[in-house]
């Protein structure tokens, strides 16, 4: 407990304690070679040197900041003769008018060896003490600069982690809300699509026959295809599920028309691994047969698809009606099929759209 009192003293409180203990073995020593000596005369003694022990650990703070070796060199020197004069005169003008005689002999001699020696070992003592004080202070510094950049390091390291952390939980929110809207979003076109569909199958259903039959088998699997793909988690499916779709859906609406040749379908290509959002392309095609104008043999409704290695290319170009309203709703379904391509062709798929005067043309390129 006294150990740990003394570390927690002020500076001065340490010296002073050091001081004292050193005056208190000089005074046991000097008793054994001087009965007479007393520890008052040991203290007087003692004091210039100490005196001169914290000057010169001034003066080596300035050169040590300055390091000029000559300075240093010529510092010592004139210590040494400011405090010679001063010691000098402390000891055989002041103290003896005090009543207080450090020593018998007034040998000028005698006494400039015993302060050269005497300054010699406290300039070691002041320049020891000085350099170990230097050196614990920039091994404090350097330890406390090596602490801070590893709590900066720490630091960055944590703030790196939590804005990990922030950044997978945003990216896991917006996928679940692209994974609810793209839900939504698929489901807005079946009821758009029965609609349209049912009016045909409605018209053939008055006089009830085979066809009838064979049609609503193939609405049923278009049903089918568009409900197994409502929870479908990737928003891919291999382009010939798309295709096939595709020309059931052209099949049921060229009963429309008799078979006259009002929609053209071209694929060129096979397909290797190509994919497409489900019932993408089907809405464009849709869109087309809902709003275009089929009744015209010249200009009938035409698709294209075009499959490379990891491409997908589609075309369809429909004649416009004379009196049609449709922009807002092709905007829509355009819009829909974007945010879809986003969730799961995010920069990899591209959209060209053509509104011309008498018809529309819509062009999409899905990369694999």
């Amino acid at each position: 407990m006294e150990l740990l009192a003394i570390k927690k003293s002020p500076l001065w409180a340490k010296h002073f304690i050091v001081w004292l203990l050193y005056c208190i073995f000089i005074f046991a020593v000097s008793k054994f070679t001087e009965p007479t000596s007393t520890f008052l005369k040991v203290f007087f003694s003692v004091l210039p040197f100490a005196i001169a022990f914290y000057i010169i650990i001034y003066f080596l703070g300035l050169n040590n900041s300055k390091k000029n070796v000559s300075w240093g060199i010529a510092t010592f020197f004139i210590i040494f003769i400011v405090l010679g004069t001063l010691g000098y005169s402390y000891w055989y003008i002041i103290m003896p008018r005090l009543g207080v005689t450090l020593y018998r002999t007034s040998d000028i001699n005698y006494f400039f060896s015993e302060a050269i020696l005497g300054y010699v070992k406290y300039f070691a003592f002041a320049a020891l003490y000085f350099y170990i004080r230097q050196y614990l202070k920039r091994e404090k510094q350097i330890h406390l600069l090596e602490q801070e950049k590893l709590e900066l390091e720490k630091q960055k390291i944590q703030n790196e982690l939590e804005t990990a952390i922030l950044k997978q939980q945003e990216l896991k929110l917006n996928q679940e809300r692209l994974q609810y809207e793209y839900a939504f979003l698929r489901a807005q076109i079946n009821p758009h699509f029965l609609h349209n569909t049912l009016n045909v199958l409605f018209s053939q259903a008055l006089d009830v026959s085979q066809e009838l039959a064979d049609n609503i088998l193939k609405l049923s699997g278009m049903m089918r295809y568009s409900l197994e793909n409502l929870e479908q988690v990737t928003g891919k499916v291999p382009v010939e599920k798309e295709l096939e779709q595709i020309r059931t859906l052209i099949e049921i609406n060229n009963l429309r028309f008799g078979n006259s040749k009002a929609i053209t379908l071209e694929v060129d290509g096979e397909a290797s691994g190509q994919t497409v959002p489900p019932l993408s392309l089907i809405t464009i095609i849709e869109n087309a047969l809902k709003y275009g104008d089929l009744k015209d043999p010249e200009n009938p409704l035409e698709i294209k698809l075009i499959l490379t290695m990891n491409e997908v290319y589609f075309y369809c170009r429909n004649k416009k009606k004379e009196k049609a309203d449709n922009l807002p709703s092709l905007n829509i379904g355009i819009t829909n099929l974007s945010k879809r391509l986003d969730v799961a062709f995010k920069e990899k798929y591209s959209i060209n759209v053509t509104d011309e005067n008498d018809s529309y043309i819509f062009e999409l390129i899905v990369k694999s």
